[in-house]
């Protein structure tokens, strides 16, 4: 269990870290899609506007859900840390 909760900890310190650096985070279209997806494959709440939407493009597969769910998310990644480091060297020079 140890590894799950550290895992899952890991996952949402990421999270921590996307929605202080990534620019513009609460007004995206792209994390509100993350958000939608996510909340499908956990087996969360979707509105049926959204269930349509992820029938129609992803047909309600949760691999493929799950691709695009690493890609999103990989991108945010990478765009939060270049956010961070460019605030970084901004402070330092």
């Amino acid at each position: 269990m140890t590894n799950i909760k550290q895992t899952s900890n890991s996952y949402h310190n990421a999270w921590r870290f996307i929605e202080d650096y990534l620019p513009n985070y609460s007004r995206r279209d792209d994390v509100l899609i993350d958000d939608i997806l996510l909340r499908y494959v956990e087996g969360e709440d979707v509105n049926d506007d959204d269930m349509r939407w992820i029938a129609a493009e992803f047909h309600s597969d949760k691999k493929k859900i799950v691709e695009e769910l690493v890609k999103l998310e990989s991108e945010f990644m990478a765009e939060a840390l270049q956010a961070y480091y460019d605030t970084k060297l901004l402070q330092h020079t």
